[in-house]
């Protein structure tokens, strides 16, 4: 089979979004398929990728459809991202499979960002300008993914509450097909021997945040979480990973005078995130809205139990473990509590949940998912008129 990748990003490992597709390729590829990419970096190769990121996808979107009417005839399945190809296949001129992917709904997104642009003050002529820009490419944007989902054959979801979305709002739910991220096995392997190699629990506890410092990913509470948590385990440490901002920001926004106890890194390469949890004890993820969370897998395959809120995404791998690890959205004193909890648990404990935690994880195989999704591809292209 000859399979596009697209996407209106860099198709880059240690971009989330990015990831899923390059590593479902790498599985692809192992069974032979011929895997070609199109990305920002294709579409604009002369500009710079972080300026361009900015733009909405109708930029990325103009390059994209005159990319396929020029070699449509050299693919059998389109794998493209919510918002790429806001047009019929028809006008496209493409007879194979057209997917359209979601690493997290656009829909969904917007609406969280819809409430948090409305607690924005509109005092001043500038934030009132920045106000309505920001309604109008949302505006926009949403747009071009309904379209998206509307003209294609198949649409690739990562969680099940996404589908019920579509059902339910544009009853496209027979269009849709549920599939969740997974690890590589050599990934699976490296993370899962930072369990074997702990030996001592004579270090102070550390709870571990990987994500964007963004309102969405709960940075607006883990002020009052680092003080709760503080109250009861005076030792805990914090480690804060790929925030994307500096010390000064995080620290600011946790009313510290200092950085005794906590750790940021703003960025870092995918192949060093083992070695940076190896002294982590538990996770932390209030995220009020995800796709899957690679965040929550990747701990949780180092058998580090991850406590998150029960929204889309995490709940997919969290609601297997015996625990209960979720707590409702914006429950603060809950979530906090249940870290008191698991960083309160005696070592055998701990040791039998960190077991299942990677057992787990162990669910969310590359090659199984890649295997899945190709079948369903193939099965939906075969049925084409």
């Amino acid at each position: 089979m000859r399979i596009l990748l697209m996407i209106h990003i860099p198709l880059k490992r240690n971009l989330g979004a990015s990831r899923v597709q390059l590593e479902l390729a790498e599985e692809w590829q192992k069974e032979g398929h011929i895997i070609e990419k199109f990305d920002l970096e294709d579409a604009f190769p002369q500009q710079n990728p972080s300026l361009l990121a900015t733009l909405t996808r109708s930029h990325f979107s103009q390059k994209a459809i005159a990319y396929i009417r020029e070699n449509s005839h050299r693919f059998d399945i389109i794998d493209a991202h919510q918002g790429n190809l806001p047009i019929s296949k028809t006008a496209l001129g493409f007879s194979g499979l057209l997917v359209t992917r979601s690493v997290g709904l656009y829909p969904l997104y917007e609406q969280f960002n819809r409430t948090k642009i409305a607690q924005l003050p509109t005092t001043n002529l500038k934030t009132k300008i920045v106000h309505k820009l920001l309604k109008w490419r949302d505006r926009k944007e949403l747009d071009y993914c309904f379209r998206t989902y509307e003209t294609c054959d198949l649409i690739n979801l990562p969680n099940s509450d996404e589908k019920q979305y579509l059902e339910q709002t544009k009853k496209l739910g027979k269009k849709c097909a549920v599939f969740p991220f997974g690890l590589s096995q050599s990934r699976q392997e490296t993370l899962t021997q930072i369990v074997n190699a702990k030996t001592s629990y004579t270090l102070p506890p550390q709870i571990v945040f990987i994500g964007t410092w963004c309102p969405r990913k709960g940075s607006k509470d883990w002020q009052s979480i680092v003080q709760k948590v503080r109250n009861s385990i005076p030792k805990v440490r914090f480690l804060f990973l790929g925030t994307g901002v500096g010390s000064k920001k995080i620290i600011a926004d946790l009313q510290l005078s200092r950085e005794d106890g906590i750790k940021i890194i703003p960025s870092y390469h995918s192949d060093d995130l083992p070695e940076l949890l190896k002294n982590a004890t538990i996770g932390a993820f209030p995220s009020y809205i995800e796709g899957f969370g690679f965040a929550v897998l990747e701990k949780l395959a180092a058998g580090l139990p991850t406590v998150a809120y029960d929204v889309p995404g995490p709940r997919e791998m969290l609601h297997h473990l015996e625990i209960s690890l979720m707590v409702k959205a914006g429950d603060i004193d809950a979530f906090s509590n249940k870290l008191i909890e698991l960083l309160q648990l005696s070592k055998d404990d701990r040791d039998r949940l960190s077991r299942e935690c990677v057992k787990i994880a162990k669910r969310f195989s590359w090659r199984k998912i890649a295997k899945d999704t190709l079948n369903v591809y193939q099965e939906s292209l075969q049925k084409l008129p």
